[in-house]
Protein backbone atom coordinates (compact mmCIF):
# COMPACT_ATOMS: atom_id res chain seq x y z
CA UNK A 1 0.00 0.00 0.00
CA UNK A 2 2.56 2.16 0.91
CA UNK A 3 4.68 1.74 -2.55
CA UNK A 4 1.11 2.34 -4.50
CA UNK A 5 0.79 6.13 -2.39
CA UNK A 6 4.46 6.87 -3.15
CA UNK A 7 3.77 6.18 -6.73
CA UNK A 8 0.25 8.15 -7.01
CA UNK A 9 2.17 10.76 -5.16
CA UNK A 10 5.16 10.82 -7.72
CA UNK A 11 2.12 11.04 -10.40
CA UNK A 12 0.39 13.66 -9.28
CA UNK A 13 3.38 16.15 -8.54
CA UNK A 14 4.45 15.20 -12.32
CA UNK A 15 0.82 15.62 -13.42
CA UNK A 16 1.16 19.11 -10.91
CA UNK A 17 4.46 20.33 -12.67
CA UNK A 18 3.61 19.44 -16.34
CA UNK A 19 0.20 21.61 -15.35
CA UNK A 20 2.38 25.15 -14.63
CA UNK A 21 3.22 27.40 -17.03
CA UNK A 22 7.36 27.17 -18.17
CA UNK A 23 9.12 30.26 -16.78
CA UNK A 24 12.01 30.80 -19.09
CA UNK A 25 12.78 34.74 -18.84
CA UNK A 26 16.10 35.66 -17.92
CA UNK A 27 17.67 39.28 -16.23
CA UNK A 28 20.07 41.21 -17.60
CA UNK A 29 23.67 40.25 -16.22
CA UNK A 30 24.48 41.90 -13.36
CA UNK A 31 21.05 41.39 -12.11
CA UNK A 32 20.06 44.69 -12.05
CA UNK A 33 16.65 47.36 -11.62
CA UNK A 34 15.37 50.72 -10.84
CA UNK A 35 15.83 51.77 -7.46
CA UNK A 36 12.18 53.18 -7.55
CA UNK A 37 8.86 52.71 -9.57
CA UNK A 38 7.31 54.16 -11.67
CA UNK A 39 9.91 54.29 -14.17
CA UNK A 40 9.58 57.50 -16.11
CA UNK A 41 10.31 56.93 -19.78
CA UNK A 42 9.72 59.56 -22.56
CA UNK A 43 9.21 58.63 -25.72
CA UNK A 44 10.95 61.81 -28.69
CA UNK A 45 7.62 63.50 -30.15
CA UNK A 46 9.29 63.51 -33.42
CA UNK A 47 8.33 59.94 -34.14
CA UNK A 48 8.73 57.72 -37.39
CA UNK A 49 8.43 59.01 -40.58
CA UNK A 50 7.13 55.24 -41.54
CA UNK A 51 3.98 55.37 -39.29
CA UNK A 52 0.89 57.11 -40.34
CA UNK A 53 -0.70 57.85 -37.42
CA UNK A 54 -1.30 61.17 -36.22
CA UNK A 55 2.05 61.75 -34.33
CA UNK A 56 3.76 59.28 -36.31
CA UNK A 57 3.67 56.65 -33.54
CA UNK A 58 4.15 58.74 -30.37
CA UNK A 59 1.08 58.26 -29.02
CA UNK A 60 1.10 54.87 -29.65
CA UNK A 61 4.70 53.82 -27.84
CA UNK A 62 3.73 56.74 -24.75
CA UNK A 63 0.59 53.69 -23.85
CA UNK A 64 1.86 50.61 -25.44
CA UNK A 65 5.21 50.61 -22.92
CA UNK A 66 2.79 51.17 -20.10
CA UNK A 67 1.67 47.07 -20.22
CA UNK A 68 4.44 46.85 -17.58
CA UNK A 69 2.73 48.53 -14.78
CA UNK A 70 5.73 50.31 -13.54
CA UNK A 71 6.19 52.69 -16.35
CA UNK A 72 5.36 56.45 -16.23
CA UNK A 73 5.23 57.49 -20.00
CA UNK A 74 4.57 60.72 -22.11
CA UNK A 75 6.26 62.40 -24.84
CA UNK A 76 9.42 64.80 -24.91
CA UNK A 77 11.25 67.02 -27.47
CA UNK A 78 14.25 66.48 -25.44
CA UNK A 79 16.60 64.12 -27.39
CA UNK A 80 18.39 60.50 -25.65
CA UNK A 81 21.96 61.48 -24.01
CA UNK A 82 23.66 58.63 -23.10
CA UNK A 83 24.19 57.84 -19.41
CA UNK A 84 21.54 60.62 -18.59
CA UNK A 85 18.53 59.58 -17.25
CA UNK A 86 15.32 59.22 -18.01
CA UNK A 87 15.19 56.43 -20.85
CA UNK A 88 14.05 58.13 -24.25
CA UNK A 89 12.80 56.37 -26.82
CA UNK A 90 13.71 57.62 -30.00
CA UNK A 91 11.59 56.53 -33.31
CA UNK A 92 13.71 58.41 -35.91
CA UNK A 93 17.35 57.44 -35.23
CA UNK A 94 19.03 54.13 -34.77
CA UNK A 95 21.49 55.99 -32.74
CA UNK A 96 24.12 54.38 -35.35
CA UNK A 97 24.08 51.72 -33.38
CA UNK A 98 20.77 49.42 -34.39
CA UNK A 99 21.63 49.44 -38.39
CA UNK A 100 21.79 45.87 -39.12
CA UNK A 101 18.50 42.99 -38.72
CA UNK A 102 17.58 44.58 -35.63
CA UNK A 103 14.59 46.16 -34.98
CA UNK A 104 15.41 48.04 -32.42
CA UNK A 105 18.21 48.57 -29.78
CA UNK A 106 18.35 49.41 -25.80
CA UNK A 107 21.70 50.81 -23.70
CA UNK A 108 21.24 48.28 -21.23
CA UNK A 109 25.19 49.27 -19.40
CA UNK A 110 24.19 52.04 -17.23
CA UNK A 111 24.06 51.40 -13.61
CA UNK A 112 25.81 51.51 -10.65
CA UNK A 113 26.56 49.96 -7.79
CA UNK A 114 25.46 50.00 -3.95
CA UNK A 115 26.44 47.40 -1.27
CA UNK A 116 25.33 43.64 -3.57
CA UNK A 117 22.50 45.65 -5.09
CA UNK A 118 22.99 46.72 -9.18
CA UNK A 119 20.76 49.45 -9.62
CA UNK A 120 19.97 51.30 -13.52
CA UNK A 121 20.75 54.85 -14.27
CA UNK A 122 19.33 54.78 -17.56
CA UNK A 123 18.46 52.88 -20.69
CA UNK A 124 17.77 54.56 -23.69
CA UNK A 125 16.08 53.04 -26.90
CA UNK A 126 16.83 53.64 -30.57
CA UNK A 127 14.97 52.48 -33.64
CA UNK A 128 15.94 50.85 -37.38
CA UNK A 129 15.45 52.87 -39.78
CA UNK A 130 15.57 50.30 -42.75
CA UNK A 131 12.44 49.04 -42.26
CA UNK A 132 8.91 50.06 -41.99
CA UNK A 133 6.82 50.24 -38.81
CA UNK A 134 2.66 50.96 -38.05
CA UNK A 135 1.08 51.96 -35.11
CA UNK A 136 -2.38 50.96 -32.86
CA UNK A 137 -3.42 54.25 -33.96
CA UNK A 138 -3.31 53.81 -37.75
CA UNK A 139 -6.19 53.19 -39.71
CA UNK A 140 -4.81 51.37 -42.86
CA UNK A 141 -4.29 48.05 -40.78
CA UNK A 142 -0.60 46.56 -41.20
CA UNK A 143 1.18 45.30 -44.62
CA UNK A 144 4.25 44.07 -43.82
CA UNK A 145 5.52 46.10 -41.48
CA UNK A 146 6.40 45.77 -37.83
CA UNK A 147 4.37 46.86 -34.81
CA UNK A 148 5.82 49.50 -33.25
CA UNK A 149 3.56 49.26 -29.90
CA UNK A 150 4.72 45.81 -29.01
CA UNK A 151 8.43 46.48 -30.42
CA UNK A 152 8.66 49.13 -27.77
CA UNK A 153 6.70 47.08 -25.05
CA UNK A 154 9.60 44.61 -25.77
CA UNK A 155 12.43 46.87 -25.56
CA UNK A 156 10.92 48.62 -22.04
CA UNK A 157 11.36 45.16 -20.87
CA UNK A 158 15.17 45.48 -21.36
CA UNK A 159 14.99 49.51 -19.90
CA UNK A 160 13.74 47.37 -16.89
CA UNK A 161 16.31 44.35 -16.02
CA UNK A 162 15.02 42.20 -18.29
CA UNK A 163 16.64 40.08 -21.11
CA UNK A 164 15.34 37.94 -23.81
CA UNK A 165 12.89 34.74 -23.07
CA UNK A 166 12.88 31.64 -24.89
CA UNK A 167 8.88 31.42 -24.79
CA UNK A 168 7.63 31.70 -27.57
CA UNK A 169 4.92 34.32 -27.71
CA UNK A 170 6.12 36.01 -24.91
CA UNK A 171 7.14 40.04 -25.37
CA UNK A 172 10.38 39.40 -24.06
CA UNK A 173 10.85 36.44 -27.16
CA UNK A 174 13.81 37.91 -29.19
CA UNK A 175 12.45 37.39 -32.39
CA UNK A 176 8.86 39.13 -33.79
CA UNK A 177 7.58 38.50 -37.23
CA UNK A 178 5.91 41.58 -39.56
CA UNK A 179 2.11 42.55 -38.61
CA UNK A 180 2.51 40.47 -35.33
CA UNK A 181 0.43 42.18 -32.36
CA UNK A 182 0.94 39.71 -29.75
CA UNK A 183 4.03 41.33 -28.21
CA UNK A 184 2.01 44.15 -27.11
CA UNK A 185 0.16 42.02 -24.13
CA UNK A 186 2.55 40.73 -21.49
CA UNK A 187 2.66 37.13 -21.24
CA UNK A 188 2.72 35.11 -17.77
CA UNK A 189 6.56 34.55 -18.37
CA UNK A 190 6.82 38.13 -19.32
CA UNK A 191 5.04 39.38 -15.42
CA UNK A 192 6.96 36.35 -13.89
CA UNK A 193 10.39 38.42 -14.76
CA UNK A 194 9.00 42.18 -13.50
CA UNK A 195 7.73 40.14 -10.52
CA UNK A 196 11.25 39.12 -9.94
CA UNK A 197 12.51 42.31 -10.04
CA UNK A 198 10.52 44.54 -8.47
CA UNK A 199 7.83 42.33 -6.29
CA UNK A 200 5.23 43.21 -8.35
Amino acid sequence: MKKQTFALAIVAMIVAASAMPAMAYTLLSPRRRWKTTPVTVLVNNTGNSTITDSDHGVTAVVGAIKAWNIISSSSTSSSAVRGTPPPIIMLHTNGNICTGSCLAATLTGYYHQEGSSYYIDDADVYLNQRYDYTSSREADGCSGEYDIDGIMTHETGHIIGLGHSSVAGATMYPSVAACDFSPRTLSSDDVAGRKDLYGK
